[in-house]
């Protein structure tokens, strides 16, 4: 296990409450915030060894997929809406771009940013079961470096919590941005509502996959400091607040386990998942109004469950 000291080198944390195992439920961490930075970090920090079994056929199923066979379908077709989204915001931009995308899982967004016609690299663990995807390396984020290739694009979706150094993270991707090149980063937001009305059991925590946890405060000084310039930065999406507040609320029910129903709903169509999802609808009823209001809330008050950040590097 490594030692709860924070990359920014200050000695002192501040214990937070302890958390969950998002699979077993178990309560093994707890969360842990800088007095220095303000970043919000997983303790104890899982080894290298840990780190291995924990993204299993439990996070992604042996078929390469995530989810049941429509839900994977819908992900695959958000991807591509949020890559042409995404390049929508660069058409002052070359004809062909040069697209990263760090941390691409099973390579949603490659898809839609191939689909385009763009030129994209994915980098992937190199213990993942995808780094034999086309377009996707397991190099490190320094060999690429070395390489000398630069980037137009490089998109950073729901990784960066998953990193125990972001800080070296970032100053690398800042090397492999052209200049006026545009960062994309969305993390969960731990400055939302949600977690001020469910804590521990925020579906979002994801522990112990997510090992540091972001306010937008945390975020911003983690990107200045490296020579990023935020453009836009938004805290509303429709679909991780509202599936957020369902699955939170169910985990603060004592005697569900805990993120039930988000397990079913990865595993395969059968008819027992079918009854599952038929006895969870009543509560997905009771539980559908407050979740609008606290997506409507979040909306207003900038605080919802994600925390995407639109950055550029300015030009020397």
């Amino acid at each position: 296990m490594k030692e709860s000291i924070c990359n920014c080198e200050e000695p002192e944390l501040e214990p937070l409450f302890p958390v969950p195992d998002f699979d077993t439920g178990e309560v093994q961490r707890s969360l842990h915030c800088c007095t220095k930075c303000g970043l919000t970090q997983t303790y104890p920090i899982p080894s290298a060894s840990e780190m291995s079994q924990i993204y299993n056929d439990n996070y992604y199923t042996s078929t390469k997929v995530k989810f049941n066979p429509v839900i994977e379908a819908w992900s695959r077709l958000a991807g591509r809406n949020r890559a042409r989204k995404l390049l929508a915001r660069n058409r002052d931009k070359s004809s062909v771009l040069n697209v990263l995308d760090f941390g691409c899982g099973r390579g949603v967004l490659l898809d839609g940013f191939r689909a385009e016609g763009h030129s994209v690299l994915g980098i992937e663990r190199s213990d993942s079961m995808f780094d034999s995807l086309p377009d996707v390396s397991s190099m490190s984020l320094q060999e690429l470096i070395t390489t000398g290739r630069q980037f137009d694009i490089i998109v950073i979706w729901h990784v960066l919590e998953h990193l125990d150094d972001p800080e070296k993270t970032i100053a690398e991707i800042h090397q492999l941005l052209t200049d006026n090149g545009k960062l994309y980063i969305e993390v969960p937001n731990f400055g939302s509502i949600q977690v001020q009305l469910f804590g521990s059991h925020w579906f979002h925590l994801d522990i112990p996959r997510h090992l540091a946890h972001f306010t937008p405060a945390s975020l911003s000084k983690l990107m200045e400091r490296n020579g990023f310039k935020a453009s836009q930065t938004k805290t509303f999406s429709f679909d991780q607040n509202l599936y957020g507040f369902f699955q939170s609320a169910l985990n603060a029910i004592p005697f569900l386990p805990e993120n039930h129903l988000y397990k079913t709903l990865k595993s395969g169509l059968s008819l027992k998942s079918f009854i599952i999802l038929v006895l969870y609808s009543p509560l997905l009823v009771i539980l559908l109004v407050p979740a609008l209001l606290e997506l409507l809330l979040s909306h207003l008050c900038s605080k919802g469950a994600v925390l995407s950040l639109e950055l550029v590097k300015p030009h020397d």
